[in-house]
């Protein structure tokens, strides 16, 4: 009988034991799962869009003159220019962590213009001197450096800008219907910055807003008298605002 009882014994507490690790299996805390990764939108990848918005500034006429004892060596004149600017553009990005590197090329028309009454201060009572300068067209080169929080990035950018600038000067004689014009078509350059923000709707639609600061010059022949006896330069200065849409490729 202590024999039946020991073994009962030992029995009841091997079933004590099995059921205290059921029960902790049932109660043990879920398995730990790796993490998975957010994928972030990657700026990095080749793209193209059209760009369009305005502009306004202001140009800087200087003419050099033949004195001749009567005129005073050289004038300068300065008027308004405002318009619209709208064309392509073409670029490639590349991403670093937060930071995005890039390169853009951008052809423009533009249709900016402005004039005065009273160009070079050579306006009387019996004639006046009227200028004009428009801006017909513009190209560029930009370099970019931008900061990404995953679909937005704000940039800054800076490079080199040709623009296609025509300048005209007439004379009125009054009270008679006498006029007499020249004119300059310049190639002008020079440099252009500024910055913008852009906002990935899809992973291959981006939408932005951008300012450029574009400081063109150029100078040769003058604008007075056809520039037969005369030199000048011509300058414009430009603030342009504008909206971009950007189809990206790859990344």
């Amino acid at each position: 009988m202590r024999f039946w009882s020991a073994v009962a014994g030992v029995a009841s507490a091997l079933a004590i034991t099995a059921s205290a690790a059921q029960a902790a299996d049932l109660y043990a805390p879920p398995a730990e799962y790796d993490e998975v990764p957010i994928r972030r939108f990657s700026w990095s990848g080749v793209y193209g869009g059209i760009h369009a918005g305005g502009a306004w500034g202001d140009a800087n006429l200087s003419e050099n003159l033949p004195t001749l004892g009567i005129f005073p060596p050289s004038v300068s004149s300065t008027h308004d220019v405002d318009g619209a600017i709208g064309g392509v553009h073409i670029g490639v990005n590349k991403q670093f962590g937060n930071l995005v590197f890039g390169t853009e090329l951008r052809l423009s028309g533009a249709d900016i213009s402005g004039s005065t009454d009273d160009c070079f201060g050579l306006t009387t009572a019996t004639a006046a001197v009227s200028c004009n300068s428009s801006v017909n067209w513009m190209a560029s080169a930009m370099a970019r450096l931008g900061y990404a929080w995953d679909r937005w990035l704000i940039y800054g950018n800076v490079g080199w800008a040709f623009a296609g600038v025509d300048h005209n000067a007439t004379l009125d004689f009054s009270p008679t219907p006498v006029a007499v014009s020249s004119g300059v078509n310049d190639t002008a350059d020079g440099l252009a910055y500024g910055g913008g923000i852009e906002f990935a709707v899809t992973n291959s639609v981006i939408l932005g807003v951008e300012y450029t600061r574009t400081e063109l010059e150029a100078d040769g022949s003058g604008l007075l008298f056809g520039g037969v006896a005369t030199t000048g330069s011509r300058d414009i200065n430009l603030n342009e605002v504008k909206a971009r849409l950007s189809f990206k490729f790859g990344g």
